[in-house]
C-alpha cells in the first residue's frame, strides 16, 4: 500500500487537490503554515476556526502535520471520543459527510480531525482525499493546520495564512519561504504580488487565486533582545502583515498543562476579527447556497 510517507505529501497533496476540487472547496479552504517550526501555527488555526463560528460559519480544524500529530491534545480533547486520523478508512475512495461529522469529536462547535500516528502510522493519501472531500461537502470553511508540514502548499485553498516569527531567523526562513511558495515568480502576498527581485507589483492573489496572508508572532524569548519590529519586517518581506501575536503566558501555561485553549485572549481578539474578515472574503461564496 502506498503509504503518505513512503510517496512524500507533495506527490499526495497534487492527489488530494483533485479531489477538493471536485468539492467545490476552493471557496472555503485556508492553510495554515509556517517556516518555523513550533511557531504557534496550531494555536492560530485552532482560534480562527472557533472564531469563525461565532460568525455563523460551520467549520472543520483539520489536522495535516500528519507525521507529529497532536492537535486534539493541544486543545485538551485527548481523551474525547471520536475519530483521528488512524480511524479513517475508505476502502471505495468515499466516505460519507454526514457519517464522518458525526463521528469526529467537536471543540466548541468546531469539528475537529487530529493526526495520531502513534496509533498506526500515516493515512493512505486515497483516505485524506476522501475525507477532505467529505468534510469540504459539509462545512463552511475548512481550516487546515499543516504546522511545519509546507509540502502542503499545492493543495487547492482560497487562503493561505503564514506565521512568522520575528526573529532574523525566521524571516530568513520567510523570505526563503515566500519565493519557494510561488516558484521564485511574481505572485500575491497579503494583497501585494512579490517578485523574486524584490520588486513590489500590485494585485489580490497569485496565478492559482489564492491568497497568501502574513501573521507576525514574537519569538519566545523573555526579553526583545533579539526580536524584530514589524515594521523592519515589512520592510525586509517587502510586503505587510495584517498583525502580530504576542506570547500569551496564561494561554500557553493553560496548553502546555494539557487544559487547551479555554478562550481567546484579549490581546489576540483584534487580529482574530481582521483575519476573519479577510478569510471570509477569499471564502465569500457559501458553498452549501451554491448546491
Amino acid at each position: 500500500m502506498n503509504r503518505l510517507r513512503r510517496n512524500g505529501p507533495i506527490g499526495a497533496a497534487s492527489q488530494i487537490g483533485a479531489g477538493l476540487s471536485s468539492a467545490n472547496a476552493r471557496g472555503g479552504a485556508v492553510l495554515f503554515f509556517s517556516p518555523t517550526g513550533g511557531a504557534g501555527v496550531s494555536v492560530l488555526a485552532a482560534m480562527c476556526s472557533w472564531s469563525l463560528t461565532q460568525r455563523d460559519r460551520s467549520c472543520a480544524l483539520v489536522d495535516l502535520d500528519l507525521a507529529a500529530g497532536g492537535l486534539d491534545v493541544l486543545l485538551g480533547q485527548e481523551a474525547e471520543e471520536g475519530l483521528r486520523w488512524s480511524g479513517i478508512s475508505a476502502p471505495l475512495g468515499r466516505i460519507e459527510p454526514e457519517a464522518l461529522i458525526n463521528e469526529l469529536p467537536k471543540w466548541d462547535d468546531v469539528v475537529v480531525l487530529a493526526a495520531d500516528p502513534w496509533n498506526g502510522g500515516e493515512p493512505d493519501w486515497w483516505e485524506v482525499e476522501a475525507a477532505l472531500s467529505a468534510l469540504a461537502e459539509n462545512r463552511d470553511v475548512l481550516v487546515f493546520d499543516a504546522g511545519h508540514a509546507v509540502a502542503w502548499k499545492d493543495m487547492p485553498v482560497a487562503v493561505r495564512v503564514m506565521l512568522v516569527e520575528l526573529s532574523v531567523l525566521g524571516l530568513a526562513r520567510a523570505r526563503g519561504m515566500l519565493r519557494w511558495l510561488h516558484g521564485g515568480g511574481a505572485d500575491a502576498v497579503d494583497g501585494v504580488a512579490v517578485d523574486s527581485g524584490g520588486g513590489i507589483l500590485h494585485g489580490d492573489a497569485d496565478a492559482e487565486g489564492t491568497t497568501t496572508i502574513l501573521v507576525g508572532i514574537r519569538p519566545p524569548v523573555s526579553s526583545r533582545a533579539g526580536a524584530v519590529s514589524k515594521r523592519e519586517a515589512e520592510d525586509y518581506l517587502k510586503t505587510s502583515m495584517i498583525g502580530v501575536m504576542k506570547r500569551d503566558a496564561a494561554l500557553g501555561k493553560s496548553i502546555l498543562s494539557g487544559f487547551g485553549i479555554a478562550r481567546i485572549p484579549r490581546k489576540y481578539r483584534k487580529l482574530m476579527n481582521e483575519l476573519c474578515d479577510r478569510i471570509e472574503e477569499a471564502c465569500r461564496h457559501d458553498r452549501r447556497h451554491d448546491r
